[in-house]
């Protein structure tokens, strides 16, 4: 027994540090949360700045990257613990806390902690003013050891949600559901792209260093490591990656016909049955529901936007759970989830509305949201014109872009410009939809792609 247990001991693998057995191995396992910033797979290729970095780094060494993506930093930083992956990354701060607890690798970048919150509090000096707002950050966070070395901010109304990602706070402070949330300064400057109506007026703390972070044995990673990051940063690769991030900012522009018949050819007919399925079962026009679909996700059940929705529909988690569905992913209930939700939309029409405008009011809210849509009614009635047809309201939609305009505005900012191409791109593809099919069988399609 004891010499199996020298035996142990003196091996050679024993006696190894992290970096050699890595090499023996020939790959590092990388953990992180999705962001551009971290990591994205958009369905057609994988992009992120750490990503990047780590992935040149890897083929300098002769290994290989394999990713992990986890929901929140709690379960990554577990995943750290038990060695399942050897770098923590998703934009991390260097915390003091963290600091008593593992390694951190030389800075890749800085940011600092800002307040994010709506119109109504733009032009806070101090944070003392938000006591009776409804404020929440995300848990196991940066910002939420921020709050708990800084017990001066402890606002009544102020919690921690262990359960939503920053999007997803970040969104319902667009929405005005929240008032306000912490976020890291360079990820809420990605955000702004996406979501309008946000605003920093208080930056909370100074410059932090952003950087990976190992466990404590780790050193001889870090000795092959820091070397490459100084470089990246030094050279300015680490600024250009940044930089490039603009390319994967989606926008919406009119309806692309070209690409949508080459996927009407390539991926609706795997897709056509559950979605005639889908719309039998909710008395759903089944053309109606492909075009959503295809405005939605090119007909990509996989899809996963750099905001967190995903799915066919690309459904948020909030708008998946209000319907009932559990698993966006899935193709049908992704289908039924953004049947369901249209529907819902559809139903807060006022009765009056007749086709075609209620359909096409109801997209409108589907997309933007129904309180939207709701003040570029009112300020086309305001203008003289006529707030149950959708060609007055696409006019003044719009408007919601404008900060003048939306300040006031029951529901605030918007982006009313995405709303009316979306409606448009829809009825577009829908008509496209209707005449493939009056053209006759998929294999005369395929003929003629």
């Amino acid at each position: 027994m004891t010499v199996a247990l020298v035996l142990i001991f003196t091996s050679p693998w024993q006696s190894r540090n992290s970096w050699q057995k890595i090499k023996e191995r020939g790959y590092i396992n990388y953990g992180t949360r999705t962001s551009l910033l971290s990591y994205f797979n958009n369905g057609e290729e994988k992009i992120g700045v750490e990503y990047q970095l780590l992935k040149r780094f890897c083929k300098q060494h002769g290994l290989t990257l394999k990713v992990r993506t986890f929901r929140n930093n709690q379960a990554m930083f577990q995943a750290l613990n038990q060695q399942k992956i050897d770098i923590a990354g998703g934009h991390l701060s260097v915390t003091n806390s963290r600091m008593k607890s593992y390694l951190f690798s030389a800075p890749i970048d800085e940011s600092h902690v800002n307040l994010v919150t709506h119109y109504r509090y733009k032009d806070i000096k101090q944070m003392s003013e938000l006591n009776q707002a409804d404020g929440r950050v995300t848990s196991f966070s940066s910002n939420q050891e921020f709050l708990d070395d800084h017990p001066e901010f402890n606002l009544e109304k102020l919690s921690i949600d262990k359960h939503s990602s920053l999007f997803e706070l970040i969104k319902m402070v667009s929405l005005k559901e929240i008032d306000f949330t912490l976020a890291d300064s360079s990820i809420v400057s990605i955000y702004q792209q996406f979501i309008p109506g946000l605003y920093t007026p208080i930056q909370l703390t100074p410059s932090i260093d952003i950087a990976w972070m190992l466990r404590p044995n780790s050193q001889s990673v870090l000795n092959h490591l820091n070397p490459f990051i100084k470089t990246s940063v030094d050279t300015g690769e680490v600024q250009k990656l940044k930089n490039q991030l603009s390319v994967y900012i989606p926008e919406i522009n009119t309806a692309n016909t070209v690409t949508f018949l080459d996927y009407l050819y390539s991926r609706w007919p795997k897709i056509v049955t559950q979605v005639k399925q889908v719309s039998k079962a909710l008395d759903f026009d089944y053309l109606l529901l492909g075009a959503i679909s295809y405005q939605e996700s090119h007909w990509n059940p996989k899809a996963v936007s750099p905001t967190g929705v995903k799915g066919l529909m690309m459904l948020t988690r909030r708008a998946a759970k209000d319907v009932g569905i559990t698993d966006r992913t899935d193709v049908l209930q992704s289908l039924r989830g953004g049947a369901a939700y249209f529907q819902k939309m559809s139903d807060k029409i006022p009765e009056r509305i007749e086709e075609p405008d209620r359909t096409l009011f109801a997209l409108a809210a589907y997309n933007v949201g129904y309180g939207h849509l709701e003040d570029a009614r009112i300020l086309t009635q305001r203008n003289g014109k006529n707030p149950d047809l959708w060609q007055d309201v696409s006019l003044f939609l719009p408007e919601l872009n404008n900060p003048i305009v939306a300040q006031h505005l029951k529901h605030g900012m918007a982006d009313g410009k995405t709303a009316v191409l979306y409606v448009e791109n829809i009825m577009t593809y829908k008509q496209l939809l209707k005449w493939k099919e009056q053209k006759g069988s998929w294999s005369q399609i395929a003929d003629n792609p």
